[in-house]
């Protein structure tokens, strides 16, 4: 499928005797391991959620791509590059906080004064970055043996 194509929407009825052999495969949503890795923010936007409670809320949520890894920690097996990942600030008065200081640190500026939230999130999309990422393990309470597992992006600057 060429670009202008890939977002048509197919009638898969008539496709029931075709193969998928034309049809390229996509490295979808996977948390990295720690490592260091070039990024691509892929989208931002607000994102509505509903929590496990049932109350709906709204944070900020960035996706990103992976463009290329450096390395990996402990020389664990890389993920495919264009993987997908998010990072998500929630909407209160430090989570605004900690999204401000992202969004500088993708666009490589001092200041964002005067910008509004539509344009930084308009303005991030395609940013690249070079980034080393780590993990942090949280057990879940109700789930013996399990992690919840917290990545923290720093960007590093040329």
């Amino acid at each position: 499928m060429n670009a202008e194509t890939k977002d048509t929407i197919l009638d898969l009825n008539t496709m029931m005797e075709e193969t998928l052999d034309s049809v390229q495969e996509i490295a979808g949503y996977e948390n990295p391991p720690a490592g260091e890795y070039s990024l691509t923010v892929k989208d931002a936007a607000v994102d509505s959620y509903t929590s496990k409670d049932g109350v709906p809320g709204q944070r900020l949520k960035i996706t990103y791509e992976i463009a290329a890894t450096h390395s990996t920690a402990n020389n664990e097996q890389p993920v495919p590059d264009g993987t997908l990942f998010t990072e998500t600030f929630q909407a209160t008065e430090q989570g605004l906080g900690f999204f401000k200081k992202r969004i500088k640190e993708l666009l490589n500026v001092e200041n964002v004064a005067g910008v509004a939230l539509r344009d930084m999130l308009a303005s991030v999309k395609g940013a690249t970055v070079d980034a080393r990422i780590s993990i942090k393990k949280t057990p879940k309470k109700d789930i013996p043996g399990e992690f919840w597992e917290n990545l923290n992006i720093k960007i590093v600057q040329k």
